[in-house]
């Protein structure tokens, strides 16, 4: 039997991990767990004003979708990642630490500029918040032509999956539409992945038009469903979900994982694990869930995988190993 395989729409980053205090946050206008997004002059200056208090950054490769398909392929899946790459020494390492992971980012011709980068502030209780400049505005236009370069090397796609934070502009919500139209053509489950919680409800009405539009798998943790679907739980947001047709999986961080959908509601509990860093554990998440999904597993053997998935990340400081620091030790 052939893997799965999955196509994955979302920014490959760099994340600059600094260890910080809550009230860096507070100073930064950030709240922990959440995202912001700067242009790229104000998030070098947030970098800057912490070098000048003695913190330091470790770069590291990033991306929500972009975890999400090393989780994927570290199952035993194939993963395509469609990005617009740029041609900038921060990129190619990127690219390089993607394929040595064994996930295809076809890029037919880079784009000119900076890649984009998210600056990641690590709490000490492992919590983290987001300051990001996703790129290039212009990248958004290299989109449908990595969809085409991914779905040309894949040669199957059993899921297409769209990082919630393309929905942060209008240009990237279409070229999110227009991913999930493809989808339909192609027998491919359509994925939404909530990203952020600000960002849904800022940005909600995007989310429901993509809804709307035709979605098969809804992942978020609880501060994101609830956001979503205006509910006060974690259980009513996923039943929400499954009452409109789709599959709704909520990871509830210590307390596990559940899944409602036409199949049935089935919840599993999470061991305990001592928590290094939260960073990419979503992401992981959801790439163990698809894993077990696009190959028929059953919904509780896809939490299974999911939460084992997360867990391999929470002990460690970033998700993904350090890149050379030299191109990128200011953003």
């Amino acid at each position: 039997m052939a893997p799965a395989s999955l196509v994955a729409l979302g920014d490959a980053l760099a994340d600059l991990v600094v260890a910080v205090r809550p009230e860096a946050c507070a100073r930064l206008g950030v709240a922990p767990g959440t995202a912001d997004f700067l242009e790229f002059d104000a998030l070098a200056e947030a970098v800057a004003r912490l070098e000048r208090e003695g913190a330091r950054a470790v770069v590291s490769a990033g991306g929500s979708a972009a975890n999400t398909c090393v989780a994927f392929v570290a199952d035993g899946g194939r993963a395509a990642l469609a990005t617009p790459s740029m041609d900038d020494p921060l990129a190619r390492a990127v690219r390089d630490d993607l394929a040595g992971r064994g996930v295809s980012v076809p890029v037919r011709t880079p784009g000119r500029g900076r890649t984009g980068r998210c600056l990641v502030l690590l709490l000490p209780d492992g919590e983290r918040a987001f300051l990001i400049w996703q790129g290039e505005r212009r990248r958004l236009r290299m989109l449908p032509d990595a969809v085409d370069a991914c779905l040309a090397d894949a040669g199957s796609c059993h899921g297409m999956l769209v990082e919630g934070y393309l929905l942060a502009s209008e240009e990237g919500c279409a070229a999110a539409r227009d991913a999930l139209r493809r989808a339909v053509a192609l027998g491919a489950r359509r994925v939404l992945a909530l990203s952020d919680p600000a960002l849904v409800r800022t940005r909600r009405r995007r989310f429901a038009e993509l809804l709307a539009a035709g979605v098969d798998v809804v992942l978020g943790n609880e501060a994101e469903a609830t956001a979503l679907t205006g509910t006060d739980d974690a259980e009513a947001a996923a039943a929400v979900l499954a009452r409109h047709g789709m599959l709704g999986v909520v990871t509830l961080g210590a307390r596990g994982a559940l899944v409602h959908g036409p199949g049935g509601r089935h919840r599993v509990a999470a061991p305990g694990t001592p928590v290094t860093s939260a960073l990419g554990a979503g992401d992981a998440f959801a790439g163990g869930f698809l894993s077990g999904l696009l190959s028929d597993l059953s919904p509780p053997e896809c939490l299974a995988l999911g939460v084992a998935r997360a867990r391999a990340v929470l002990t460690v400081r970033q998700a993904r190993a350090p890149v050379p620091p030299e191109p990128a030790r200011r953003p």
